[in-house]
């Protein structure tokens, strides 16, 4: 993503073995564990360059093992979030009934300036499917406002998106500048106090909508 530095600071992403997953798990289940959670920068990504197993057939896997208790992951990109996958939340039972999908925006310029790779009516989709395999599923995301050039139509889109949505919960952030991001040199940069004002109004409306929900 453009306004990322974790590629510049980790490295590429690379994929653990099935094998020594499904094995330290089993380890930590005798000694006691009973939910473990899978993570990654994107899971959903898992084993692609590796040429191993999908994610969903790692979930498969991990869900066999004996004595474990609940299964958890985190983070999804949406752009890589598979049929299979969707279908796991209502074909393993210890698969918590609950999903990390990071939107950040409801625009779809802002996301192709993002580099995030869908758009706003596949992300719906997406939230349409995970519901109807698991009525019941959580889901939370994540949302930057003020990224560069954003404007009030922009940023009305991500409330218009939270409200279609309605998140059991997300975590925001408003934009900033990071070292060797590519959106570091993008034009029309935001004040602060507009960048704040927006965080406020989309943590406001998430407030309603939990509480609602709740």
């Amino acid at each position: 993503c453009t306004y990322c530095v974790v590629p510049h600071v980790r490295g590429r992403e690379s994929s653990r073995h099935p094998d020594r997953v499904v094995e330290e798990i089993r380890m930590l289940v005798k000694q006691g564990v009973r939910e473990v959670t899978l993570l990654g920068q994107n899971v959903n990504s898992y084993g692609n360059k590796e040429g191993l197993c999908t994610f969903a057939q790692l979930l498969e896997r991990v869900n066999a093992i004996d004595g474990l208790g609940r299964i958890r992951f985190t983070t999804s990109h949406p752009k890589d979030l598979s049929e299979d996958l969707i279908e796991s939340f209502g074909r393993l039972e210890k698969l918590c009934r609950h999903i990390h999908l990071p939107v950040q925006s409801g625009d779809d310029d802002i996301l192709r300036r993002m580099n995030r790779r869908y758009s706003r009516q596949s992300y719906l989709e997406k939230i349409a499917r995970l519901r109807s395999v698991c009525p019941d599923i959580a889901i939370t995301s994540d949302f930057i406002v003020g990224f560069p050039g954003e404007t009030d139509r922009q940023f009305q889109a991500s409330l218009d998106l939270m409200e279609a949505v309605r998140f059991d919960g997300l975590f925001a952030f408003m934009y900033s500048d990071r070292p060797n991001a590519p959106a570091a040199a993008f034009s029309g940069k935001l004040a602060e106090s507009v960048k704040k004002a927006r965080l406020q109004a989309l943590l406001d409306l998430q407030s309603t909508i939990t509480r609602d929900k709740y």
